[in-house]
């Protein structure tokens, strides 16, 4: 007996290794096989055989994490085959699958839309639970339009009933102008209300205004506007007018509205009005003037005020200005700011006790603003001069810690290890643009598809990841939108990834590096590829509203100077043309400026004349000085930018 019951233990042992050993081999396989399978099929979509594809497709094994992706393509294929009962059934299967794949959103969506076009009742059941699962997402707003198509389009044998019905598919069309008004079915929304007859308030003729406006019909959207009143509306009167050309008109709309309606408008909308009604001047300070001697005090007086500050000429003024906006508005939007350049006056005024109050208070009630990793520097400045060692590199160590991508961090660098130069990276270690995560949620799902080349299915998946969408757009060519959409999306991180993080290489890319470094001359080829990415986001076609043209953004007569000087070819848009003239050029700006990198990057954008008219006009005793009182505020920036550029591309690569 006792042998018995030995033998069946080792029997048991060996059936449970066997079991686990075949389940794990068999999920191996089916992943193996599946990866190379969706290849073969996907191939045949991109060509259009969506019956070969469709085949290809169902091969898939059920145990693969492929499975779904491959039942939505064989549902898009029978879609493309116009048999749609069957692509629902396809749709239908991942939808109610156990095992929840990122892909039943779009899947129900897609499905809902075809029960829709084949009269299916249960089209209606599946875009309400959309709306109700999925709150948040694209195919809910879009789940709206539909609904509202399925009231109208009901059946009801009583004229209460049609009344009703009415009245839901309007509340189902207004929610979606409310939540897209420039979304794809906006204008069908506002045509279908249209045939609804019904009686609109004020706020439903400004919310159709609005969705016209939203997608450029700005005829269409001031005929609705004038159905509201100008206390509610005057905003998107102005705009509106402002996009038509009619400036007269437009900055009537505008003072009339700053001077008795804007505390009951949005901040964004009465700055964008400041902002256009500035714009529609000869000059700005003659339309900041204006602005000045209406003496507004409701929202946007703050701003004028912050506008007028920034155009005062002398320092003194400047600072006094400053002073005024900051006490009467201290906790306002442009408070922050208006308190560093406070601090900034007693700084360059080297009143540095001063100064160092300023900091401590910017520094505690404004922790994280635009203007924290400037104060955080100038601090760690300011210990220095009153010999406060150890204290000033605790700042510099701050600003490379907490703000690590910024011009900032470039000078914190700089004064803490100052034996490796101002410019401590001389050359690049290539490395490619690859997809930004290493792995992903849904087994993984998203990394296999970026290694299959699935990239429509991928952007469907990932639409509000601007990091995927721009890798997406790197494998298709487009460098611009690429380098656009990563630096956006960095942007909204409030913290940081390490320079090791894929996604780095995205927003800083490579691109051109290896013409740069051909032909770079005794140029540090970091700079030339900074200069590019700031002037044209690596775009060969870039053309600026001057005349400036191409990756390096020459002017025809600078670059025709240099062509005929150096005998280059003649093409200004092509790409090795443009980056040697581009290069030879900085290097003539920087030999005349004593060999200084940082004086030939303001001359590239600022002029040389402009940059040498600074060295005797300007009072400074270091480098940080002389960056922070350029007087023109778009050179002072691109200056900024481009270091931080180098920076950064020094440390991701």
């Amino acid at each position: 007996m006792r042998r018995r019951r030995k033998y069946d233990f080792y029997i048991a042992i060996f059936l449970t290794i066997f079991t686990i050993g075949y389940f794990v081999y068999n999920h191996v396989s089916a992943e193996s096989r599946g990866v190379e399978q969706y290849s073969t099929a996907l191939e045949a979509y991109k060509a259009n055989d969506y019956e070969k594809a469709y085949e290809e497709f169902g091969k898939i094994p059920s145990g693969s994490s492929l499975k779904p992706p491959a039942l939505f393509r064989q549902a898009r294929c029978a879609t493309n085959m116009d048999k749609k009962e069957l692509a629902i059934k396809k749709y239908n299967r991942i939808v109610h699958s156990k095992a929840k794949s990122s892909i039943a959103p779009i899947s129900e969506y897609n499905m809902a839309n075809l029960m829709f076009e084949i009269q299916d009742k249960d089209a209606k059941r599946h875009f309400k639970r959309i709306i109700k699962k999925y709150p948040n997402s694209d195919y809910a707003i879009a789940s709206q339009y539909y609904l509202g198509l399925i009231e109208l389009s009901s059946k009801h044998k009583t004229a209460r009933g049609t009344e009703k019905s009415k009245n839901r598919a309007f509340i189902y069309f207004k929610t979606y102008l409310e939540q897209a008004p420039d979304g794809r079915f906006a204008l069908n929304s506002i045509d279908e209300i249209k045939k609804l007859n019904l009686e609109l308030t004020n706020y439903d003729n400004l919310l159709i205004a609005k969705a016209y406006y939203a997608n450029g019909e700005y005829i269409k959207a001031r005929d609705f506007l004038y159905k509201t009143t100008i206390e509610e509306s005057w905003a998107d009167f102005a705009k509106n007018e402002y996009r038509l050309g009619n400036k007269a008109k437009a900055n009537s709309y505008a003072e009339e509205g700053l001077k008795k309606h804007a505390s009951n408008t949005d901040n964004s909308d009465v700055y964008e009005i400041i902002d256009n009604y500035v714009a529609s001047f000869p000059t700005r300070k003659e339309g900041i003037t204006k602005l000045v001697n209406m003496s507004l005090n409701s929202t946007g007086a703050d701003y004028v005020a912050y506008l007028n500050c920034n155009e005062a000429v002398s320092s003194n003024l400047k600072e006094a200005c400053y002073r005024t906006l900051y006490e009467k508005y201290p906790n306002g939007q442009f408070s922050a700011d208006s308190l560093y350049n406070l601090f900034m006056a007693k700084y360059l005024q080297k009143k540095y006790y001063e100064a160092q109050r300023l900091g401590f208070l910017h520094m505690k009630k404004f922790p994280d603003v635009n203007s924290s990793p400037a104060v955080t520097y100038f601090m760690g400045k300011i210990a220095f001069k009153l010999k406060h060692y150890e204290s000033a590199n605790s700042y510099y160590k701050e600003v490379l810690a907490k703000y690590p991508d910024t011009y900032y961090a470039f000078r914190a660098n700089y004064n803490l290890y100052k034996e490796d130069g101002m410019f401590p990276f001389l050359e690049l270690n290539y490395k490619p643009v690859v997809f930004p995560y290493k792995k992903s949620l849904d087994d993984n799902l998203v990394v296999k598809l970026a290694y299959l080349k699935d990239y429509d299915l991928l952007a469907e998946l990932c639409k509000n990841d601007k990091f995927i969408q721009s890798w997406i757009a790197y494998q298709k060519e487009n460098y611009t939108v690429s380098a656009i959409l990563a630096r956006d999306g960095m942007q909204d991180m409030s913290v940081k990834p390490p320079f090791e993080d894929l996604r780095w290489r995205l927003v800083y890319p490579m691109h051109y590096y290896e013409i740069v470094d051909k032909v770079k001359g005794d140029n540090n080829p970091i700079v030339l590829e900074a200069i590019i990415k700031e002037e044209s986001h690596f775009n060969p076609c870039a053309k600026s509203a001057v005349g400036a043209v191409g990756l390096m953004q020459l002017m025809p007569a600078t670059y025709n100077e240099v062509v005929k000087k150096h005998n280059l070819p003649t093409d200004l848009n092509a790409e090795t043309g443009n980056i040697t003239a581009g290069s030879l050029y900085y290097t003539s700006l920087k030999r005349v400026l004593g060999g200084k990198d940082l004086y030939a990057i303001a001359a590239y954008n600022g002029g040389i004349g402009s940059v040498t008219n600074w060295f005797s006009k300007l009072i400074y005793s270091d480098t940080d000085e002389f960056v922070e009182q350029i007087p023109y505020p778009e050179t002072k920036n691109y200056v900024k930018k481009v270091l931080k550029s180098y920076w950064m591309y020094g440390k991701v690569y």
